[in-house]
């Protein structure tokens, strides 16, 4: 493959981050030697958005390791950004060979500021057919479908290389929807209650349509030690109650009025 072609590739990367498109009367135009698109965007806990882009080959002329023309390093000095890590290197722009849905590419998350942040789908361009697009945590081992509703937490700052990857498959155990389910025990089903004895947290999440209302925490006598009322979120980590025993039981109430409980181990 020539140098131009490098080059032209590179390109037409370079414009899905920045947004241009080849256009004829509003529409967007492909032809079959373009490379299959997937940009996402990163906000940073000040509120700026950082564009990233994946582009699939379909003749495999790119890896996903490093590949001349088809990465392009991250060139900026943001005190938080979140990039495509390339053989421990820092990119906004990777191309990688055909698409394949069992595969997953590291981000490396960079933040010298705590705060909220999000990871959210932008847009597909030129695949004939809708793809799933994950953002996998493999801290917390979750699975949350980006296509309808961002990746959201906050997060302390430090660099995190070895945790978020984008995936194009559910592959924890209740990954696969349930369309059957009733509404109460879809709820059930989406919602992850965790605690991380690392951290000394709570932590909930529902990948649901519902957001979370309530968390009450009881010991096993059922007596409540904390609660937390009228929240709207749909990830959530709270600072585990000084329990003096090594279980509790935590209830998770939707804005719907569904519930969801677990007993937990306190470590």
């Amino acid at each position: 493959m020539t140098k131009i072609t490098y080059l032209c590739f590179a390109f037409l990367l370079f414009t899905a981050v920045i947004g241009y498109a080849n256009t004829t009367n509003g529409n967007t135009t492909f032809n079959s030697a373009d490379p299959q698109l997937l940009r996402i965007d990163f906000t940073m806990p000040n509120g700026y958005v950082r564009h990233l882009a994946i582009g699939f080959t379909p003749d495999n002329v790119a890896t996903d390791g490093y590949d001349y023309g088809y990465d392009a390093l991250n060139v900026d000095d943001f005190p938080d950004d979140l990039n495509w890590l390339i053989e421990n290197e820092r990119y906004v722009i990777q191309g990688v060979g055909a698409f394949d849905d069992t595969k997953n590419y590291p981000l490396g998350l960079f933040l010298t500021n705590s705060g909220n942040i999000k990871i959210s789908f932008d847009k597909l361009e030129n695949f004939e057919n809708p793809i799933d697009v994950f953002v996998y945590d493999a801290y917390l081992e979750t699975y949350t479908r980006i296509n309808d509703l961002d990746y959201a937490s906050y997060m302390s700052n430090g660099d995190y290389t070895d945790r978020f990857y984008i995936a194009f498959k559910d592959n924890s155990e209740n990954g696969i929807a349930k369309n059957s389910l009733s509404a109460p025990e879809a709820f059930l089903e989406n919602t992850r209650i965790q605690y991380l004895s690392n951290s000394k947290e709570v932590y909930v999440n529902t990948r649901g349509p519902n957001s979370i209302k309530k968390i009450t925490i009881y010991n096993l006598n059922g007596q409540q030690v904390y609660t937390l009322n009228n929240l709207q979120n749909q990830d959530f980590r709270i600072t585990i109650p000084n329990l003096k025993q090594t279980y509790g039981i935590v209830s998770v109430e939707s804005d719907t009025g569904f519930v969801a409980s677990k007993q937990i181990v306190i470590n």
